[in-house]
């Protein structure tokens, strides 16, 4: 009785995190693609990018010098990867991702 308590109790341990994992998963559509404008917070500063890679499972690599003042906000890289988590569409680029031909 106590093994079948501890089985039952492990599956239902595994199905929540299945699920809790389920729902912290991005929908494919709600992901950016490359040409898309996209903004996050890097060092304190908001910043905004253009994709240019989606290939990555859980981020996209992106281009930050789109903005004006990029000199001056004194980045030290021209590139970064953004998880999907950390970042809001601004704008979607040439109808990428919106499955619009």
């Amino acid at each position: 009785m106590a093994d079948e308590n501890l089985s039952k109790g492990l599956v239902d341990a595994a199905f929540k995190k299945k699920n809790a994992e389920e729902e912290n998963k991005m929908k494919e559509e709600d992901k950016a693609t490359e040409g898309d404008i996209i903004t996050f917070e890097k060092d304190g500063q908001q910043v905004e990018a253009v994709v240019t890679s989606s290939r990555l499972q859980n981020s996209v690599v992106c281009d930050m010098t789109i903005m004006e003042d990029f000199e001056e906000r004194n980045i030290d890289v021209e590139k970064t990867v953004v998880a999907h988590k950390n970042y809001t569409i601004k704008m979607r680029g040439d109808g990428a991702g919106s499955g619009e031909e």
